[in-house]
């Protein structure tokens, strides 16, 4: 079984990502189940969700994990939560950030990372909520070229289903283009 655990924060659409990366993966018949964690919180403070991948149907049901894979959505949440908290050793880290730098080199010295400006991109292609740059298709398309758990044209068809007409587009663009420039740090 696979783990993934996203930390973002409210609004960053991380529980969409989540659920459109299960129906990626339907196309290789495997089993996914998502487990969002929060509770009333608002816009932009802290959440998590829990993706498991199988080949066979899951019963873990509860939010406790080991993961093998992390998706960070906001580099400051490293300095709020401990991210990396469970994750096995030589695990991914996905992150959102411009650059890779010593304080992120430290933090991360033991992972795999893949990291992208998910915020440059999404505001590019004008992918905004209430002002805000999504960055959670960015980053799954970062997740896809660091993890190759799909085909990136599985990837964009799924997206282009899901949100019809220009912002099917839109968001296939995004995931693209982030699959395209992210970069890949073996740090482990």
């Amino acid at each position: 079984m696979i783990e993934i655990r996203w930390h973002g924060r409210g609004g960053h659409g991380i529980v969409v990502a989540s659920d459109l990366l299960g129906e990626m993966l339907l196309e290789k018949k495997l089993y996914t189940l998502s487990i969002p964690v929060f509770g009333a919180e608002r816009r932009g403070a802290p959440v998590m969700v829990v993706t498991r991948i199988n080949n066979r149907p899951i019963m873990k049901r509860s939010a406790e994990s080991n993961p093998d894979i992390i998706i960070v959505t906001d580099r400051h949440l490293v300095d709020m939560v401990d991210v990396t908290n469970g994750l096995k050793k030589g695990g991914l880290v996905v992150i959102n950030t411009d650059e890779f730098d010593e304080e992120l080199s430290s933090i991360f010295k033991d992972f795999k990372v893949a990291y992208v400006n998910a915020v440059e991109i999404s505001g590019k292609w004008g992918l905004k909520l209430s002002g805000l740059p999504l960055v959670n298709i960015p980053l799954l398309g970062a997740l896809i070229k660091a993890t190759n758990l799909v085909n990136p044209d599985v990837g964009e068809r799924v997206l282009r289903k899901h949100w019809k007409g220009d912002l099917g587009e839109k968001n296939a663009s995004v995931f693209r283009e982030a699959y395209e420039v992210v970069k890949i740090v073996d740090e482990s």
